[in-house]
């Protein structure tokens, strides 16, 4: 059985989170870098209207030398020394007009690091926000939260129906629940969003898929205007609407189950699937070994589109967040057209 949380538990850890966070409004003609070298790589602490240095996170350190100054960051951090890479970001930041930003910043141990350098316009939606609006809808469907993580980019949270949905083959049961997938980023690294989502019980594959089209995408650039009611309205009706598309769901898989794939086009298929949803070749052998442990554990004997699938969601339990998240989307998009829908 899948291990249901309750949203205070969560709520409780995004929370204490939310409190180790700070935000700086400034001027560019405020603030300052002081470029260091740290084994192979430059690295840089900002310093802002002569306060303490606070070291930049790759994110940040991306944002703030591409976006807001123009140089590109694998020159500037590791293919030039430090002295001329100090000399560059000093160059280039006495050119630049004096325009307001807001620096996110979090509290370490060893002190502050920048998570963030955003134009000042950015409107502000964290992850307290998006689990509040979450919540209150889930409390009307009955979702419960299946999995969340906290990573420094990003916020990432799945909430499933307990009830469990047969999509398995005559005489071989198969659970799986319908939920929601929701992914938001407190800097600037995507917009609030949330997706339709099929989750396994056995095995603990984990996520079937993730539907490639957000059923709630929310505009950080509209967001100031946008009342929450209309935002929770938005939430339900795109819940609503997926939850209508559960019948055809469970078809589609049990289609796919049916949907034999000779063996000698396993490898031509999964390097077809990682080349059209633009997949890193680099994990071809992590996907392999997971095919060959879905046919083994599975008992499915020969392959199919669900076996190809599965082993695709096998595959991003190993991965990190947002590449996990396209090896999702990439399985679910494979199984709905292999299975001819």
């Amino acid at each position: 059985m899948l291990k249901l949380m309750d949203f205070s538990e969560v709520s409780e850890e995004v929370e204490m989170e939310a409190r180790r966070m700070v935000d700086e409004p400034t001027r560019l003609d405020k603030l300052s870098v002081r470029v260091s070298r740290e084994g192979e790589r430059n690295v840089f602490d900002l310093e802002i209207d002569g306060g303490p240095a606070a070291r930049m996170s790759d994110w940040a350190s991306l944002q703030f030398f591409q976006k807001r100054l123009g140089i590109p960051l694998e020159f500037l951090g590791g293919r030039c020394g430090t002295g001329l890479a100090q000399e560059i970001v000093d160059q280039f930041m006495a050119a630049q007009p004096p325009r307001a930003l807001l620096v996110r910043l979090v509290r370490e141990k060893r002190g502050l690091r920048v998570r963030a350098v955003l134009p000042a316009s950015y409107a502000r939606f964290d992850n307290p926000d998006m689990l509040g609006l979450a919540r209150e809808v889930a409390d009307e469907t009955g979702l419960k939260v299946e999995h969340f993580r906290l990573e420094p980019e990003a916020f990432y949270c799945r909430l499933i129906l307990p009830e469990a949905v047969d999509a398995g083959a005559e005489g071989c049961p198969d659970p799986h629940h319908f939920g929601i997938f929701l992914r938001n980023s407190e800097v600037g690294f995507g917009a609030p969003e949330a997706h339709f989502t099929v989750v396994r019980q056995i095995c603990r594959n984990g996520a079937l898929g993730i539907t490639e089209e957000p059923l709630m995408r929310l505009h950080t650039s509209s967001l100031h205007g946008v009342r929450r009611e209309r935002l929770v309205r938005r939430f339900r009706e795109g819940i609503e609407d997926g939850l209508r598309r559960r019948d055809a769901v469970v078809e589609a898989i049990r289609r796919a189950r049916r949907t034999k794939v000779k063996a000698q086009d396993i490898s031509k298929a999964l390097r077809s699937i990682h080349r059209e949803h633009g997949l890193s070749l680099r994990n071809l052998e992590i996907v392999r070994e997971a095919y060959h442990r879905e046919l083994r554990e599975g008992g499915y004997g020969e392959a199919t589109v669900f076996t190809i699938s599965s082993a695709l969601n096998r595959a991003a339990q190993h991965l990190p967040g947002e590449e996990a998240i396209r090896y999702e989307t990439a399985a679910w998009r494979y199984l709905v057209r292999g299975a001819g829908d």
